[in-house]
């Protein structure tokens, strides 16, 4: 065989290779078409020093043969392929057959530089030939299949925002640890036993959170759902709950290896469309069994969507609410004995700063912010414990509460809300 006879026959199969990986001959646009990186190869395999050049100016900062096969364990989880099965002793015939497809490609890109005509290859980068001989080739298909199962996304990161159609692995700042939340212990259960549920196979009904701004709707969630370490954490922009919903929950379906909270921040159900969720939820389809979604919101929702999932309704935080923050933070800080007077003095203290707008709300978490003063300073927590052993002890002012949550829920709300719940208010007295 002439080499350019071998040349053209190690690129052929190459070519082919990624047709049978990666075209979608359905009438609808296919991975070359959507995706650059796929497209640019393709070009380079006919070969094309242009395209190959082009490969490494928009992909190089990375490693290519990392960067393939990423797209290689995609085109298997389409063809079934769960990356749980590329760890089986035995494998079916079609897995075979695609890991050596993706070997075929693999090797020819390796060797790209060479086999390209003399003329080409003078067109060539020298950091585009490095960009393809850098590739490394697993030794066989089982380190091949170990490599490509190395690649999964959703197991190698726990969170992902989803911006554009793609999954973007993220670090949510709202994460803490479960003990560093103070008060509302049975919201706090509910969270982690819904969440829990939820890791076990036991529920998948949509959470519906709901409270006043400030009372720690988005880092509870994001906390709890991180303590599951089955879970994976989406966080898809607000859009894709009104349209797109297919294109978000299609590439998490294909994959119960995996559990998936999908969680909406921050919604306004008054002008949502909720068509698309109707549909897919409790309507005519059906959600996918390890698919959760979670929605939360500083309004209510509207009893046709709180019909297809649960509520969680956060209590109004006040003095009470307050004061039992205080002790679960004195708590953690490790006091074995809480002294009333100093949880008193300590909650009377926050409310006095908020009367010197050194915050613009009573809510949990400005007082979480003004509680973690205490940790750094240690002046400030010998002057409270020294003001708790005198004889005069301040309490914190549950007008001043009361005044604010008012204020908050009308300027949320309106004044016909507000009249609403003064007159059932009433109504609860005289019963």
């Amino acid at each position: 065989m002439t080499p350019e006879k071998k040349h053209s026959s190690i690129l052929e199969s190459a070519r082919r290779a990624l047709r049978i990986l990666f075209d979608r001959p359905d009438g609808t646009a296919n991975e070359f078409s959507v995706d650059r990186f796929l497209r640019l190869l393709e070009g380079a395999l006919k070969p094309a020093a242009g395209y190959a050049n082009a490969l490494w100016r928009e992909f190089g900062r990375r490693e290519f043969g990392g960067q393939l096969e990423e797209r290689l364990l995609e085109a298997l989880i389409e063809n079934r392929v769960l990356p749980a099965d590329l760890a089986a002793s035995e494998w079916s015939e079609n897995l075979r057959f695609l890991l050596e497809e993706a070997d075929v490609l693999l090797k020819a890109a390796a060797r790209l530089p060479e086999e390209m005509e003399s003329g080409e290859r003078r067109m060539l980068m020298p950091a585009a030939a490095e960009f393809f001989h850098d590739t490394v080739v697993p030794e066989n298909l089982r380190a091949l299949a170990d490599s490509l199962r190395s690649r999964d996304r959703f197991r190698a990161d726990r969170a992902f925002r989803y911006v554009g159609g793609k999954f973007i692995p993220a670090e949510p700042g709202a994460a803490k640890p479960l003990k560093k939340f103070y008060g509302f212990p049975s919201i706090r259960a509910q969270f982690q036993r819904y969440f829990r549920e939820f890791a076990e196979g036991k529920i998948n009904l949509p959470l519906l959170i709901y409270s006043l701004p400030g009372h720690g709707k988005t880092s509870l969630t994001i906390s709890h759902v991180l303590a599951e370490p089955d879970l994976v954490l989406i966080l898809p922009e607000v859009a894709a709950l009104e349209s797109g919903w297919n294109e978000l929950i299609a590439p998490l379906a294909a994959r119960p290896d995996h559990k998936f909270v999908v969680f909406f921040d921050d919604i306004d159900p008054r002008t949502t469309d909720w068509y698309s969720f109707r549909t897919n939820v409790g309507g005519a389809f059906t959600l996918p069994d390890n698919v959760m979604p979670v929605l939360a919101s500083n309004y209510e929702f509207p009893a046709s969507i709180l019909s297809r999932g649960r509520q969680l309704s956060f209590p109004i935080f006040d003095e009470l609410r307050c004061i039992e923050m205080v002790e679960d933070f004195l708590t953690d800080f490790g006091l074995k004995r809480i002294n009333h007077n100093l949880v008193l003095l300590i909650a009377a203290d926050y409310t006095e700063e908020f009367g010197q707008k050194k915050f613009t709300e009573l809510s949990p978490r400005s007082l979480t912010r003004y509680l973690e003063i205490y940790q750094k300073d240690r002046i400030k927590r010998k002057t409270i414990v020294e003001l708790s052993l005198g004889p005069m002890i301040t309490r914190p002012d549950s007008q001043l509460f009361y005044e604010f949550n008012i204020d908050l829920m009308r300027s949320l709300y309106g004044d016909d809300y507000i009249k609403k719940l003064l007159k059932q208010r009433l109504k609860d007295l005289e019963g």
